[in-house]
């Protein structure tokens, strides 16, 4: 009782503290504004300079909230799945996979709409491409899936790595490494009402179906008398998941460390329980990347790519995490 008061106390902490932060991300950037401002934009009241300024703000910190909850709540989803503590969003190639869609779009000089689409599609075709080569493999190991999802994601690295060698280096190229870095400097209302519906359904689908992960980390004997089917089960899990991943990727570009760092700080205020962890994860990373989105963009006068700050976030993260953890199993 005392660890279910102790983590009901955390959650509302990481809500207000995300509120904050929402708040604080509206006033920080180029033009700084101040709390004021802020406020009687949400009350109809501010100057028309200072409206468009804060709705183009408040639109991206909208998209960077949902891809944030989505991409972490994926990463614990893979990590449970699969029992290990290492599997982020990418095991399955899809975030290569949905560079590959991207990529491929902008060497044809296709609008940013189509681009995005072509990213999500093909996140979409690697991941079951992955689940084909499983097939074959005749093998119900997740280890196998994994192995599997590597061989997809070298592939889709070559084809990657092909389209950078025939890209324009003035124009294509730099787009396309942009794209593989992530950014949300693109992203408008029309974009983000294309992915949103996406993204929450992904993430309302995942809180409410949390108890399931708790129930497929079982052995599958345990789970077939709760009346479960651990197959279908897995497989639906492993699906939202990479939903949540291509639609992101196809909104702001590939984006690192979130999905992997992510699942550990959560579980280490929570604990593993994933009618927890799962919230407070999606609360975590909605911060974490709101966090590194707001440098991103304050830092220089043009935005650094989002993965290079949540790089330089969650790798310290991550050594201390390992080194608390050292005499466990990840």
């Amino acid at each position: 009782m005392a660890k279910r008061h102790k983590n009901k106390i955390a959650m509302v902490f990481a809500i207000v503290v995300l509120i904050v932060l929402i708040v604080l991300a509206m006033m920080i950037g180029r033009y700084h504004l101040t709390l004021q401002e802020v406020m009687s934009y949400f009350l109809n009241g501010a100057s028309s300079s200072t409206k468009l300024i804060l709705k183009l703000r408040f639109t991206r910190i909208l998209a960077v909230i949902l891809v944030g909850a989505g991409l972490s709540m994926a990463g614990t989803t893979f990590q449970s799945v699969f029992n290990n503590g290492l599997a982020s969003p990418n095991i399955l190639g899809v975030a290569t996979g949905s560079s590959v869609g991207a990529a491929s779009a902008i060497l044809y000089g296709m609008p940013i709409y189509v681009t995005e689409l072509a990213a999500f599609i093909m996140g979409i075709l690697t991941m079951f491409l992955t689940l084909v080569i499983d097939h074959f493999l005749h093998s119900n190991s997740s280890i196998t899936l994994i192995l599997a999802g590597i061989i997809m994601a070298g592939l889709m690295q070559s084809i990657l790595g092909s389209i950078k060698y025939i890209a324009d280096p003035e124009d294509q190229l730099q787009s396309i490494v942009y794209w593989e870095m992530g950014s949300f400097m693109k992203v408008d209302l029309s974009s983000l009402f294309s992915v949103a519906p996406i993204l929450i359904i992904g993430i309302l689908f995942l809180f409410f179906a949390r108890w399931r992960l708790n129930v497929l980390a079982l052995d599958e004997a345990t789970i077939k008398t709760i009346g479960i089917n651990p197959t279908v089960n897995r497989n639906l899990m492993i699906l939202v998941a990479t939903l949540l991943t291509a639609a992101a990727v196809c909104l702001c570009g590939v984006i690192g460390w979130v999905g992997l760092v992510v699942p550990h700080i959560s579980r280490s205020i929570v604990g593993g329980d994933n009618r927890w962890s799962m919230p407070m994860t999606g609360l975590t990373g909605a911060m974490l990347l709101l966090i590194a989105d707001t440098l991103a963009r304050s830092v220089t006068v043009n935005d650094i790519p989002i993965s290079i700050v949540t790089g330089f976030i969650g790798v310290p993260i991550f050594i201390f995490i390992l080194l608390r953890r050292k005499d466990t199993v990840v």
